[in-house]
C-alpha cells in the first residue's frame, strides 16, 4: 500500500463551517491515506473530542487538534492557526466564547441586510441549514452554551448564511453569496468584532500551541515589504509560524512564503483549507504537503519523528 507521507495541518468540520462532522472528516482523511491532520474549526473546539476519538481507531493517522481564531486587523482578514491546542484551555475557553459571541451578535444584521436586499431569508432558515450539515440542532442565539466550549452545539457562521442563501435560490453557488453579497466589501457584509492578535496569540501559547500566520495573502498587503512588517509586528506579539502551503496559493505565493519564514525564523506550516460542500473545489489534503516541507517547530511540536 505504500508509505503515508502527506498530512493537513488546516481542516474545518461541521462544528463550525465545514460540511463534515468532525468524525467524518477523520475518516475521510484517513480514506486518503493521510499521515497526519489538525482539525482547526472557526473560534471554536466543539468538534475536536469527537475527531480525537474517531482517529484514535486508526493508527495510521496523527490526529492533532487545533483552531483557527480570527484577530483584529486591516485592510485585510487576519486568520491565526492554534495548532496542538489543549481543548480544556481556560484561556482558550474564554476566547472562543468571546468570539462565538461576536458572531452570534453579526449573524442577524447580515439577514437584515440581506432582508433589505429582498431576499426571503431568516434566521430559522440558516439554521435549518446549519441542522442539514451538523445532524442535530445548531444554536440560534441568544444564550452561551451550557457547560465548556468543547461540548458547546455548533454555532452559526456566513458559512451557513451562503448555504441557506443558495438553498433558497438566493444565490446559485456559496462562492456568489460571498462574492456579490456577504463576502467583505458585499452589500449585505458585517465587520465582527475581534481581539488583538496578541490577545489571540497569548491565548493559544496558554492552550500550549503553536501561532501559526493562516493564508497571508487575505491580509492584503501591497507588496513584500508591507508584509515581511506586518509578520514582524506579528512576531513581537508571539507569532511561531506561518502558513506557507495552502490551496489558494499560486507557486510563487508559496515561493514568498518560505523565503520569508526562512529570513524571518518562523516554523512552516501547511494544509488544505478544505470544508467540504461550502469549497467544493478544494480536496482534503491539497496541497500536498510532507513532514520534510514542514520541518523545524511546526514538525519538531507536533509530530512523532518517524512521521
Amino acid at each position: 500500500m505504500g508509505e503515508r507521507r502527506f498530512l493537513d495541518l488546516h481542516t474545518h468540520s461541521s462544528a463550525s463551517d465545514g460540511s463534515l462532522a468532525p468524525a467524518e472528516l477523520v475518516a475521510l482523511a484517513d480514506a486518503e491515506k493521510l499521515v497526519a491532520m489538525a482539525l482547526t474549526d472557526h473560534d471554536t473546539t466543539a468538534g475536536l473530542a469527537e475527531a480525537r476519538r474517531a482517529a484514535e481507531a486508526l493508527p495510521e493517522l496523527h490526529f492533532i487538534a487545533g483552531v483557527e481564531v480570527s484577530a483584529e486587523f486591516a485592510p485585510g482578514v487576519l486568520h491565526i492557526l492554534g495548532l496542538g491546542v489543549n481543548e480544556d484551555s481556560a484561556a482558550l475557553a474564554r476566547l472562543a466564547g468571546e468570539l462565538r459571541d461576536a458572531r452570534e451578535q453579526r449573524n442577524p444584521k447580515i439577514i437584515a441586510k440581506l432582508q433589505a436586499l429582498g431576499m426571503a431569508i431568516d434566521m430559522d432558515d440558516v439554521a435549518a441549514q446549519a441542522g442539514a450539515w451538523h445532524g442535530r440542532p445548531a444554536r440560534v442565539p441568544p444564550g452561551p452554551p451550557d457547560g465548556p466550549i468543547h461540548d458547546a452545539p455548533p454555532i452559526l457562521g456566513r458559512g451557513h448564511i451562503a448555504m441557506a442563501m443558495v438553498a433558497k435560490g438566493q444565490a446559485r453557488s456559496t462562492d456568489e453569496a460571498f462574492d456579490r453579497y456577504i463576502g467583505k466589501g458585499g452589500p449585505a457584509y458585517v465587520e465582527k468584532d475581534k481581539l488583538p492578535p496578541r490577545a489571540v496569540i497569548e491565548a493559544i501559547h496558554a492552550a500550549g500551541a503553536l501561532a501559526a500566520l493562516a493564508h497571508p495573502p487575505q491580509l492584503l498587503c501591497r507588496d513584500a515589504a508591507e508584509l515581511t512588517a506586518v509578520v514582524r509586528r506579528l512576531i513581537d506579539a508571539g507569532l511561531d509560524a506561518v502558513e506557507v502551503y495552502h490551496s489558494d496559493h499560486a507557486a510563487e505565493q508559496t515561493r514568498q512564503y518560505l523565503d520569508l519564514a526562512r529570513r524571518l525564523g518562523l516554523g512552516v506550516a501547511g494544509g488544505s483549507d478544505f470544508h467540504g460542500a461550502l469549497k467544493p473545489a478544494v480536496r482534503l489534503g491539497r496541497p500536498r504537503v510532507t513532514r520534510a516541507m514542514i520541518a523545524g517547530i511546526v514538525a519538531d511540536r507536533l509530530l512523532a519523528p518517524s512521521r
